[in-house]
C-alpha cells in the first residue's frame, strides 16, 4: 500500500498473542493501535513483528496523538507511516480538522539517545505523513552516524518537525547517508539548534518544499550542514536563517569529488527589517553549485559574530563553488558596498547575479583576497 493510502480495506486480526495484545494478520499492515499498552509498548510489539515479517510489513500510526520516549534501533525495511499525507504544521490553528495531523511528541535526547538510532548499514528505512513535536527541545529525530555505516536508501516523506535540538545528524557526528530521498512538503519551526548535519554520496534532498525557520542569537550557528556531501540534489528549500543564524556551511576534503548542486532555493533572513546578521552561504571545501537561488537580507551586523568575521553573503573560504542565476535583495541595514561574494580561498565561479529591490544603484559585489573569482559582467569585481 502507498503512503499516501488509507486503510480501508480492514484488517483481520488474529488471537491474542502471548502479551495479550492483538495482532494484523499476514500480509497486513501492522497497526499500532491493535496492541495493547502505552504508546510505547504497542511500539516496541509492532517492531518487533515488523522486523520478523518477511517481506518487511509497514507500521501504521493512527489519526491521533502518540507519544514516545525510548530510543529504536533502526533494521533494514523499517518504515513508520502516518494515516495518510498532507502538509501539516503544529502553528497553524483553525483548520477545522482540515490538516491531517498525525502527531508524535519525542520525549528522547541526541546523538545516541535520540529517538532513531543506526548501530549498523542498514537499506530502505522509510518514514512518512507525521507531524514531530520535542516535548524538551533537546530531542533529535534520527542519528546513524558514519562509524556505524551508511543508511542506505532512506526515505523520508512530509514530515513536520517542532521544537528538535536536531532532526538528522549533529554537527559534530553527521548523518551518513547513501542514496536517501527526501519527498512531500516539509515543515520546521521552533527550532532549538542545526537540524541537519549530512555526509554522503548519490543523495536526493529533493522535497516538493520545505519550510525552515530559525531566529534568535544563537552564535552563528547553521540552518544546514553538508559535510563532505557529494554527487547529491538539494532543491525547493525556503531556509530563513534570521537575527544570529547562518543558512547553509558547505566542507569537504580535497579528493571529495563534488556534484553538490543546490538549485530552486530560497535562503535569506526574515525580511529586509528582519535580517539575518551574517553570511547566509559559507562554502570552506568541497564542491558545490547554487543555481536559481534567491539570497536575501543578510550580512545585517556581522560584528555580532565572534567564530569567523563575516564578510559578504557568500563566503568561499575553500572548495569549488558555483553560483549562477541569483536574484540578491539587499536588508535595510545592509550597504550597498557590502559584498555578495566574496573569495578568501578556494574557486567562486560567479554568473547571472542580479540585484532587486530597487535599492540598488550599481551592480553587486564581488570581492577576493585570495584563491580564484571568475565572474561575469552582471557583477563588479574588486
Amino acid at each position: 500500500m502507498g503512503v499516501g493510502a488509507l486503510v480501508t480495506t480492514g484488517v483481520t486480526l488474529a488471537g491474542a498473542s502471548p502479551s495479550g495484545a492483538a495482532v494484523a494478520s499476514a500480509g497486513d499492515e501492522i497497526l499500532l493501535d491493535s496492541y495493547a499498552g502505552t504508546d510505547d509498548q504497542k511500539l516496541t510489539a509492532t517492531l518487533a513483528a515488523a522486523k520478523a515479517s518477511t517481506p518487511r510489513r509497514p507500521i501504521r500510526l493512527a489519526a491521533r496523538s502518540h507519544t514516545f520516549s525510548l530510543t529504536r534501533t533502526t533494521f533494514s525495511g523499517l518504515r513508520i507511516l502516518g494515516p495518510n499525507i498532507g502538509w501539516q504544521n503544529p502553528e497553524i490553528g483553525g483548520s477545522n480538522g482540515a490538516l491531517p495531523q498525525c502527531t508524535v511528541t519525542l520525549n528522547c535526547g541526541s546523538g545516541a539517545s535520540a529517538w532513531l538510532v543506526g548501530t549498523a548499514t542498514t537499506y530502505d528505512v522509510t518514514v512518512a505523513g507525521i507531524c514531530f513535536l520535542s516535548s524538551n527541545g533537546v530531542t533529535q529525530f534520527y542519528h546513524h552516524p558514519f562509524s556505524a555505516g551508511t543508511s542506505y536508501a532512506t526515505r523520508l516523506d512530509t514530515l513536520t518537525f517542532f521544537g528538535f535540538k536536531h532532526v538528522l545528524g549533529t554537527p559534530a557526528d553527521p548523518f551518513s547517508a547513501t542514496l536517501n530521498t527526501w519527498a512531500g512538503d516539509w515543515t520546521l519551526v521552533g527550532v532549538q539548534d542545526t537540524q541537519f548535519s549530512l555526509r554522503g554520496s548519490d543523495n536526493w534532498f529533493v522535497p516538493s518544499s520545505m519550510n525552515y525557520g530559525w531566529a534568535g542569537a544563537n552564535g552563528g550557528k547553521y540552518l544546514m550542514r553538508f559535510s563532505n556531501v557529494a554527487k547529491s540534489s538539494v532543491k525547493h528549500l525556503y531556509l530563513t536563517a534570521r537575527g544570529g543564524s547562518r543558512g547553509v556551511l558547505v566542507e569537504g576534503t580535497a579528493s571529495q569529488q563534488g556534484g553538490l548542486a543546490f538549485s530552486d532555493c530560497v535562503i535569506e533572513g526574515q525580511n529586509a527589517g528582519d535580517p539575518a546578521m551574517g553570511a547566509l552561504i559559507v562554502v570552506k571545501g568541497g564542491g558545490v553549485s547554487f543555481t536559481n537561488t534567491r539570497l536575501n537580507f543578510g550580512m545585517a551586523r556581522p560584528s555580532d559574530f565572534t567564530d569567523q568575521q563575516d564578510t559578504a553573503l557568500v563566503m568561499v573560504t575553500g572548495g569549488v563553488c558555483l553560483l549562477t542565476h541569483t536574484w540578491v535583495n539587499r536588508a535595510t541595514a545592509t550597504a550597498e558596498s557590502v559584498p555578495v561574494v566574496a573569495v578568501s580561498g578556494g574557486q567562486a565561479h560567479v554568473s547571472t547575479l542580479m540585484g532587486m529591490g530597487g535599492n540598488w544603484t550599481g551592480k553587486p559585489k564581488t570581492t577576493r583576497t585570495g584563491g580564484v573569482l571568475v565572474a561575469d559582467s552582471t557583477v563588479t569585481a574588486a
